[in-house]
């Protein structure tokens, strides 16, 4: 049980117009994985609403070998680290037909109460996982440790991206960076992704997106003196 894995066929709505899988779509399978997995650990959404809690996630870090296409058959791998503290790290991988890792990821997943918005420690919550390393996982993900911008926009969180948390759900970040990174627009697929959520967009919220681009890495996250969320897309 402590490796989960989930075939899938990238179907028409999985791909952007270069018949390549979307970022964002990226992101929701590993999602989808992640939470299919917590039901079978006895994590899943109704055992955990019944506390008031909810999974939340605080970091990812992927590395891309390259983007699977439309049609092709692939399989995502994913298990839990050590739980520490208030920290639920789990990593992924997307293998391709040829069993070949094209898509390596980590990640640390909190628990929040839904009421208050605040982290729940596992002391309190009672969940933890076991970990056996399986000498697959990549580092897990650290903030940016710099930024450019010197572009915004205003951007007000529509009821579509909202999930059944509240809140924006992680995956549609990504469609924002698609829109507005030049290297997204002319077809370049990402090889490295780094982001950071730190606290949520809520529905209907309008918020100032700050992005720029240095040669092959772009940059996106919110304005003010606390970033709400930083993400960095290296091509």
């Amino acid at each position: 049980m402590e490796l989960y894995t989930m075939p899938y066929t990238l179907r028409s709505r999985d791909v952007n117009m270069f018949q390549r899988l979307r970022s964002s779509q990226l992101f929701e399978l590993m999602q989808e994985a992640a939470t299919d997995h917590s039901e079978l650990l006895g994590a899943g959404v109704d055992v955990i609403r019944a506390q008031n809690l909810m999974w939340v996630l605080a970091r990812q870090n992927v590395e891309i070998a390259r983007m699977p296409s439309y049609g092709e058959k692939i399989t995502i791998e994913t298990w839990p680290g050590k739980t520490v503290h208030s920290m639920y790290p789990r990593y992924y991988r997307l293998l391709d037909a040829k069993g070949d890792a094209v898509v390596n990821s980590s990640a640390i997943w909190l628990l929040a109460d839904m009421s208050e918005r605040t982290l729940v420690p596992s002391s309190r919550s009672g969940f933890e996982f076991s970990y056996e390393k399986r000498g697959m996982e990549i580092p897990l993900p650290s903030p940016p440790r710099s930024f450019f911008t010197d572009k915004s926009i205003f951007f007000t969180v529509p009821f579509s991206y909202v999930d059944m948390n509240g809140h924006m759900n992680n995956t549609r970040y990504f469609d924002l960076v698609d829109n507005l990174s030049p290297a997204a627009l002319s077809g370049r697929d990402p090889t490295r992704i780094i982001v950071e959520y730190s606290a949520e967009l809520r529905l209907n919220g309008e918020y100032e997106l700050l992005y720029g681009q240095v040669e092959n890495r772009f940059y996106l996250k919110t304005g003010g003196e606390k970033p709400l969320f930083r993400i960095v897309m290296d091509y």
